[in-house]
């Protein structure tokens, strides 16, 4: 997108102020994106909206509409940039303990704002554009850190299919997307050691 000088009116003391920013491309987005995190924060996925981030960023409407066309494919953004952001899981040393690791903190992601605009997001958004689990759909990046440091270890033999490192994930979203509900550390050991562990076992050979 063509960089830009971007210009905007102010209210401040009964005068109107214009200020202007020359904040451009990447350095731009990223502001309207750190905005977007902390409206998200405080106001929850209900209070959610394009001209809360406007005014919490000093951004005009226009801009970020020019980028975003609605509050969800702004949110959509926000979270892979979040997650972009997360970096490398810590390894326990052991694949299922990697594994209940990473479904306990993705529930506990889950259960703050930013699970529901995660939640917004699949629902409001384009079910067309949504990802699938099956075929070459790219694998979730901590789960990938995961394999590749269980196959490292011997731990299994091989890389398993991208549906089978996919699924744990994928069970707990459907349930938080249908129910609202996320599982407890109960729930959370029977999908590691009933489906996923099986599941990532028999497609590493």
């Amino acid at each position: 997108m063509a960089d830009y000088l971007e210009s905007e009116l102010f209210v401040h003391d009964g005068a109107v102020e214009e200020k202007r920013s020359r904040r451009r491309g990447a350095v731009l987005e990223r502001a309207i994106l750190e905005a977007a995190w902390q409206e998200l924060s405080e106001r929850g996925w209900q209070g959610f909206s394009v001209e809360g981030v406007a005014g919490r960023s000093g951004a005009a409407k226009t801009v970020i509409y020019r980028r975003w066309r609605n509050r969800v494919d702004l949110a959509q953004d926000m979270l892979i940039r979040a997650a972009a952001d997360s970096g490398r899981a810590t390894s326990q040393g052991a694949l299922r303990a990697d594994l209940i690791a990473f479904l306990e903190g993705m529930s506990r992601f889950l259960g703050t704002p930013f699970g529901e605009a995660a939640r917004g997001v699949t629902c409001e958004g384009d079910p067309a554009a949504q990802p699938s689990i099956f075929g070459a759909t790219p694998v979730v990046a901590a789960i990938e850190d995961v394999i590749d440091q269980a196959v490292a270890r011997g731990d299994l033999e091989g890389r398993p299919s991208a549906l089978a490192m996919n699924l744990g994930h994928a069970v707990v979203m459907s349930e938080f997307l249908h129910t609202g509900r996320l599982p407890g550390p109960e729930q959370v050991t029977e999908i590691v050691d009933d489906a996923w562990l099986p599941a990532l076992r028999a497609t590493s050979s």
